[in-house]
């Protein structure tokens, strides 16, 4: 038995780097159980894509966030924003194995300045006769980190780690595939964010792909804001009030008329809240964390065409899955499950479902955990499902199992 002696250390807190809204996540409390603590400081549209202004606005930010709310301790843990992350899939062979380092470098494509590279051994492969190694290459401009370290640094901060937002958004099921059989099934993560979709192929608990698709909310918005002249505010608001059309038990997929009543929210929130009674999977139910099926839809008709947006991202999905199925022939992909901000549109969800034809899910891994009195104040956070804390989630999972492993 392991005896400590003062106070312990306090756990520490994930900090998304999101494109829409930066989230902070700290969970405490025996084994980790309970939420004590969770906030988040949106992004003002005008900020778009200046990472200068953006910086400028968290380092202002932060220090209230961190003195108003419930967090405890200065150690935090970091996701960089996924639209700043290349996501490579490459393949080396003998000689670049040995040099793994060099080989990534050459490699990476469209990146400019130096980059911090980190890869995942996925397989081994064969091409043409030759052994290649297939690695995922992740890489992250340099400069653009340690803005973002020294800002922290500069708040008094200590950072434990920086991590890759696809690797976290897997992290965050580890503990849907803690047996030794989960690593027989493969699941994909469909993170629909405001930036950009990031999909994310697992068998168990290992990630084997990732791709990042530039189609997500922000796209969206820009489209409509194109179409009826307004800003993106006004251009949100429209796309939020899609509803996902529903088919009368009599009707054909050609039959489907828009439905006047809950919204794509409402839906999702329902099945999830379906999925987060307790319910046990050594009994034979879901498991809390995903709900039970998205049912496939085409999607609704809208006075605004994103046909054409629709189509790449499916496109781009498929694309994911053929890859996945050229290096596992023999894997096939179980389920879908849907998080990220944007995946509260179920009429999204359902007609990505219908378009691949593989059962989906929608995600929600805070909602295993409890939250407790005060942690945080921002409007109905417990009351709701919270898909687009995935990242965090998953920061803070990858937390506590280095500490179970020391």
């Amino acid at each position: 038995m392991r005896l400590q002696l003062g106070r312990p250390s306090s756990r520490p807190i994930a900090i998304d780097l999101g494109f829409s809204a930066t989230r902070l996540l700290q969970r405490g409390g025996s084994e980790g159980r309970h939420i004590i603590a969770a906030d988040e400081i949106p992004v003002p549209d005008e900020y778009g894509e200046d990472q200068a202004r953006r910086l400028a606005y968290l380092a202002d930010a932060l220090p209230d966030i961190l003195s108003e709310g419930a967090f405890r301790g200065r150690k935090v843990i970091l996701a960089m924003p996924a639209c700043s992350t290349t996501i490579q899939h490459m393949q080396l062979d003998a000689a670049e194995s040995r040099a793994p380092d060099l080989a990534v470098q050459t490699k990476l494509q469209g990146c400019e300045g130096e980059q911090m590279a980190r890869w995942i051994d996925v397989t081994d492969i064969h091409r043409k006769g030759k052994p290649l190694k297939e690695i995922i290459c992740m890489a992250m401009p340099r400069d653009m980190v340690m803005q973002h370290v020294e800002m922290l640094h500069g708040l008094k901060l200590e950072i434990m780690g920086v991590y890759t937002q696809p690797v976290m958004l897997t992290t965050a099921f580890d503990h849907l595939n803690r047996r030794a059989t989960d690593s027989e099934q493969a699941t994909m993560y469909v993170d629909l964010g405001y930036s950009g979709t990031t999909i994310a192929i697992s068998h168990g608990k290992q990630l084997v792909f990732a791709r990042r698709i530039p189609v997500g909310g922000w796209h969206f918005d820009r489209s409509i804001t194109r179409s009826l002249n307004c800003d993106l505010a006004a251009a949100r608001a429209h796309r939020l009030a899609i509803t996902a059309p529903t088919q009368p038990d009599n009707s054909t997929c050609e039959d489907l008329v828009e439905d006047p009543g809950p919204s794509g929210m409402a839906m999702l929130d329902a099945a999830i809240h379906q999925a987060s009674n307790g319910l046990e999977r050594r009994a034979g139910n879901t498991p809390a964390s995903i709900s039970g099926t998205v049912d496939g839809a085409t999607a609704p008709s809208t006075a605004i065409d994103l046909s054409e947006l629709l189509e790449t991202l499916v496109d781009e999905i498929s694309l994911c899955l053929r890859y996945h199925k050229g290096l596992f022939p023999q894997r096939s992909i179980a389920r879908g499950i849907f998080v990220g901000g944007e995946s509260r549109q179920s009429w999204l969800c359902r007609h990505i479902v219908q378009a691949i034809r593989l059962p989906g899910q929608a995600g929600d891994p805070l909602s295993r955990l409890q939250t407790e009195d005060g942690a945080t104040g921002l409007l109905g956070w417990t009351d709701r499902t919270r898909p687009e804390w995935c990242v965090a989630a998953g920061l803070l999972e990858r937390s506590m199992a280095k500490k179970v492993k020391a």
